[in-house]
């Protein structure tokens, strides 16, 4: 492989200088792709499809609002497919599961984390592979920062912590959860990257948010109900 084949985006100074020299490698993305399906959530240009594509992942699907000619340029040499698609819109139930999901630099940028992280769930087969913005406020208890327009950049919205983050893949329906790195930028703002394994089974506790105990087996009056189970 040429210097010049190498389409991967630099990894920046401090990782560089620990000996991360892409950022499939920061991310500890998988060497081997041969047999295995890939998809990028947010894939802006497209490096990471085209990575994924060079190391045998088939298919090579990336996802993303906005297009380009880098984007259409590393499309028409590698091959790998490209949907316009919001995360959030119907047609999402549509894109089946890849064994290898990337989402980077997109958990701050929606109004609502959550649920899109029970979407990349619904299309994780063997391994999640988050990167974001996060923060240390509140150590070792999950926050999350409201950013509002106090970045001057209207579409972050939140940044987590990592015990948040953690948290909140844990109840989307992972089970193996890891901090891979965290790297410090500036006052209390860092960056993070976590690899998340799909649990087995469908959770439903949270689809029945009544108590068992305030429901009556007899169905119709709840009050009673409750008395009879004290």
């Amino acid at each position: 492989m040429s210097d010049s084949d190498n389409i991967s985006e630099p990894a920046g100074e401090e990782p560089a200088a620990a000996g991360k020299a892409s950022r499939w490698e920061q991310f500890r993305l998988p060497v081997e792709l041969s047999g295995r399906s890939f998809l990028d959530v947010g894939c802006w240009e497209g490096a990471h499809c085209a990575d994924a594509a060079r190391r045998g992942a088939e298919p090579v699907v990336g996802i993303d609002i906005c297009t380009g000619e880098d984007l259409r340029a590393n499309v028409d040499r590698y091959g790998f497919e490209f949907l316009q698609m919001d995360v959030f819109g119907e047609l999402w139930h549509g894109l089946g599961s890849f064994d290898v999901v990337l989402c980077s630099g997109l958990i701050y940028s929606v109004p609502s984390p959550m649920a899109l992280l029970f979407r990349l769930a619904k299309v994780t087969g063997e391994l999640l592979v988050i990167e974001s913005a996060s923060t240390t406020k509140g150590g070792e208890e999950p926050i999350m920062l409201f950013r509002g327009e106090e970045d001057g950049n209207p579409s972050n919205w939140w940044i987590p912590n990592v015990a948040c983050l953690e948290q909140m893949l844990h109840v989307a329906g992972f089970a193996g959860v890891s901090t891979v790195w965290e790297e410090p930028r500036e006052e209390h703002w860092t960056r993070v990257c976590l690899h998340a394994v799909p649990r087995d089974g469908v959770d439903r506790e949270r689809l029945l948010p009544r108590k068992p105990r305030l429901m009556s087996v007899r169905g119709g009056d709840r009050g009673r109900g409750r008395r009879e189970t004290g």
